[in-house]
């Protein structure tokens, strides 16, 4: 087994060899945080994709609490080094004598009775502290002189289940059809770190001694040997949900553009002024098509198109701007008093705005014009 104390000595030479890598790493992040906090865009309302990884997470966060709880059905039995306040070298005989008047009428349970007939040796008990009751009484195959049959044992249904479902349910939050693009940008990155942190787990597992790589008082016999079955069954699912908060606050500040903002592409810029080049066309072809239909409705009516014939010839024989042309509606009397109040400051019409708003549109109307004719 590997004894996890590390001497002082040994962290300031580690300190030494990657300080140098490590600071500048650390110094360049922090700059891009300021940058990326003074040239960021204003928050937007966080659209349905993104919110549908959240909802994912949320739910995924309650499940792996509720975990934690020792009512979940996943929790082992407590420690009965613990409960009796028991070391490692106290005899089986007053272990199970203390659990006796735990449990009701001062009577053990069949479990406990053939707990106390597999914990016989010292060997027997440090199996005990790493997975737990079933793992020392309900295993065929295992061998207490062979510890990694107990953990083949241990680890699929205590461990690795739980790790495939939380990388099931990243995959899920980080997918791009499922949680759109901004979600997507952090697949990779906490996919490794799902990886790294069951990896971490499956090390406790199989190397972790809980009676080497405890205090001195442990290894003497003095105090109770932690029990590393009933602190990994509260820590594994509460390290998941910590890590499902994390990935959820790096999906919503990216979603709301208050962090992590990436600038469009080029294909995104392309594609925004093709869409604004297609809307444009889109509205000069509805107009043409309003013009189109009047035009029709004008020479199909036998009434309009008299009157439109009329003033055409009216026009051509006179010229335009000559004392008889006629000017349309322009002479109904209607509209010259309406042009007479107007231009005397009456009926509400801002003479000026309404100037500045005519030469816009015909400016915009005859853009261009100037270009082509020379």
């Amino acid at each position: 087994m590997v004894d996890l104390n590390v001497s002082w000595g040994t962290i300031k030479s580690l300190a030494l060899i990657f300080a140098p890598i490590v600071l500048p790493r650390i110094l360049n992040f922090v700059r891009y945080i300021k940058v990326a906090l003074t040239q960021r865009p204003n928050p937007r309302p966080l659209t349905l994709a993104p919110s549908r990884a959240l909802n994912i997470l949320f739910f995924s966060i309650l499940v792996f609490l509720f975990l934690t709880h020792p009512s979940s059905p996943l929790a082992p039995s407590p420690s009965i080094f613990s409960l009796t306040r028991s070391r490692i070298n106290t005899p089986v005989d007053a272990v199970f004598s203390r659990l006796a008047r735990l449990r009701d009428g001062g009577v053990l349970t069949e479990a406990d009775k053939l707990l106390r007939s597999k914990l016989v040796s010292k060997e027997a008990r440090k199996i005990y502290l790493r997975y737990g009751e079933k793992a020392l009484t309900q295993c065929q195959f295992c061998k207490l002189d062979n510890p990694n049959t107990y953990a083949l044992f241990y680890y699929p249904l205590n461990s690795m289940v739980l790790h495939l479902v939380h990388m099931a349910v990243v995959g899920i939050a980080t997918s791009a059809s499922f949680a759109g693009r901004d979600a997507s940008r952090w697949r990779t990155k906490f996919t490794i770190a799902g990886l790294f942190l069951a990896i971490a787990d499956l090390y406790v597992v199989f190397m972790y001694d809980p009676i080497k790589s405890g205090p001195q008082a442990v290894r003497d016999g003095i105090a109770v040997p932690p029990a590393v079955f009933q602190k990994m069954a509260v820590l594994r699912p509460l390290a998941l949900a910590c890590f499902d908060v994390v990935l959820a606050g790096f999906i919503y500040v990216t979603a709301t553009n208050r962090w992590f903002f990436t600038p469009p592409s080029q294909a995104d810029e392309v594609d925004k002024i093709v869409s604004a080049s297609l809307a444009s066309l889109t509205g000069t072809s509805t107009k043409l098509h309003v013009a189109s239909v009047t035009k029709n409705a004008v020479v199909r009516d036998r009434v309009l198109k008299d009157r439109d014939d009329s003033y055409w010839q009216t026009v051509v024989a006179n010229g335009e701007g000559a004392p008889g042309a006629p000017s349309g509606v322009w002479e109904e009397e209607e509209v010259v008093r309406a042009m007479s109040r107007a231009m005397a400051g009456q009926g509400g019409v801002d003479l000026a705005k309404l100037g500045v708003s005519a030469a816009e549109y015909v400016n915009g109307a005859t853009a261009g014009l100037e270009r082509e004719s020379s």
